[in-house]
């Protein structure tokens, strides 16, 4: 085990890949809300019209207004040491790699900026089937790179944005406002655990969500590990 995590380590030390990155400002501005704002002389929303079918986006959320609770449940649901590692959670994969061998139940080891890569780079999303070796492998540079010029905080406030949490609906803001009636500001613990259950499979059963969000419940009260973002 020590081996793999030696060899998996050296291979990912070099530099990361050279293919120019993104930066925080230009997915912002890249970023579309699903939603049309007809706006009156002095700028206030009159009127709001869908224009996009296929996906629903509300406006982009900063990190500051999205509730401390939904930060600190997806942390421990998809990354608990995203403060520590650089894009890559060796260890994680290297577990992974030695449970899927024996296991019935494939495991993964995506970190958050491994899937944010993945959000923000066609090329580098999963098919029906999974993603590639070569997709693998090219996500784990990619979210090298990210680590390499974006700050934590901004890996995170994208990711929350980008991410799928059930059927049509992407990111924070959609998920707060069609699944709960609120703000991503005033979700509440429960609602974050709800929440960070979807993001594992978006599309999953209720059933499945339902026993993944009580595992997770119990997981919260065990752990006192996971802290927020800069604190």
């Amino acid at each position: 085990m020590k081996s793999l995590i030696f060899i998996m380590g050296g291979l990912l030390a070099g530099p990361a890949c050279a293919q120019a990155v993104l930066t925080p400002a230009q997915v912002q501005a890249a970023y579309r809300s699903s939603e049309a704002q007809l706006l009156d002389r002095g700028g206030a929303p009159l009127q709001s019209l869908r224009v996009d079918m296929k996906v629903r986006r509300l406006p982009w959320v900063a990190l500051a207004d999205i509730s401390p609770a939904v930060q600190q449940a997806v942390l421990l649901a998809e990354d608990q040491r995203f403060m520590r590692h650089g894009g890559v959670d060796v260890s994680a994969l290297a577990t992974a790699a030695w449970d899927n061998l024996f296991s019935k139940k494939p495991r993964g080891a995506s970190t958050i900026t491994m899937q944010l890569a993945g959000q923000l780079d066609a090329d580098l999303q999963a098919s029906s089937g999974g993603r590639s070796l070569r997709q693998k492998w090219d996500q784990m540079r990619a979210a090298q790179a990210i680590e390499d010029s974006w700050s934590k905080a901004q890996i995170f406030e994208a990711y929350l944005n980008l991410v799928s949490f059930r059927g049509e609906l992407q990111g924070i803001a959609s998920a707060s406002y069609s699944l709960f009636g609120k703000a991503p500001s005033g979700l509440n613990q429960t609602d974050g655990i709800i929440l960070a259950s979807l993001v594992r499979a978006p599309n999953a059963p209720p059933a499945t969500v339902t026993r993944r969000a009580c595992a997770l419940a119990k997981e919260w009260r065990m752990d006192s590990s996971c802290r927020l973002i800069g604190q």
